[in-house]
């Protein structure tokens, strides 16, 4: 049996630090092995002997940065479970959007490249990794529902409140890294700060989900099946 060398779990580390970084801004395919094994000081074979291939590399790198992100930006924003449900959901939507706009987080930059350029490998990882915080954040959205909203409305609300977040944002993350590396910014910044435009997410989604809920059927009728009542 191979047995680690006392500094393995640092040179694991490195790797893991530099191949988020290489794969946030090249993406799987562009990616080198090589490459990523110099910036993290390691020596190529050490790619096998910590995750098995380059493949296996790519997902503990998103793993990695993803929960680098979430030690750093928890998802209930630091709200108490007690709390009311309003304070819970603007306490996610701040941390969604501090996730979204910290540039040393590396995991959303990750996924953009695996969308442009689809591998699959990842699918799985975030799958698991993010059904905790959607789940969390559907449980706020069908408590300030009605009770007998459908599973549809629920999903759509949810959706709704995170399409709010994620379309602003991403563009300014854009604008920012484009900033840094010397490029001209296409779009002007954002038109509040953080803290305001998470005021408004909540207050605009709030109102909606309570349309929502006036137009809501009875609870007791059946669905069809689309979620909606017949």
């Amino acid at each position: 049996m191979r047995r680690p060398r006392s500094d393995g779990a640092e040179t694991r580390q490195r790797l893991l630090q530099a191949a988020a970084e290489v794969f946030a801004t090249r993406g799987f395919r562009a990616a080198r092995v090589a490459g990523i094994c110099r910036r993290a000081g390691a020596n190529p074979a050490a790619i096998n002997y910590y995750f098995g291939s380059k493949r296996g590399l790519y997902v503990e790198a998103w793993r990695h940065a993803f929960a680098q992100s979430i030690g750093k930006h928890p998802p209930d924003g630091g709200v108490p479970a007690g709390a009311p449900p309003e304070e819970r959901l603007r306490g996610r939507v701040l941390s969604l959007m501090h996730r979204i706009l910290d540039p040393d987080s590396h995991e959303l930059d990750i996924v953009h490249k695996e969308l442009a350029s689809p591998t699959g490998l990842l699918h799985g990882p975030m799958r698991q990794a993010l059904e905790p915080i959607r789940e969390g954040l559907t449980g706020i959205v069908r408590e300030l529902l009605d009770p007998g909203a459908t599973e549809l409305q629920v999903r759509l609300c949810r959706m709704s409140v995170i399409s709010q977040c994620f379309g602003p944002l991403l563009r300014e993350r854009r604008r920012r890294e484009s900033r840094g590396a010397g490029q001209a910014a296409c779009a002007a910044g954002l038109p509040a700060t953080v803290d305001d435009l998470a005021d408004h997410v909540v207050r605009f989604s709030l109102a909606g989900i309570g349309e929502t809920r006036r137009c809501a059927p009875d609870g007791g009728a059946p669905e069809d099946s689309k979620g909606r009542h017949r």
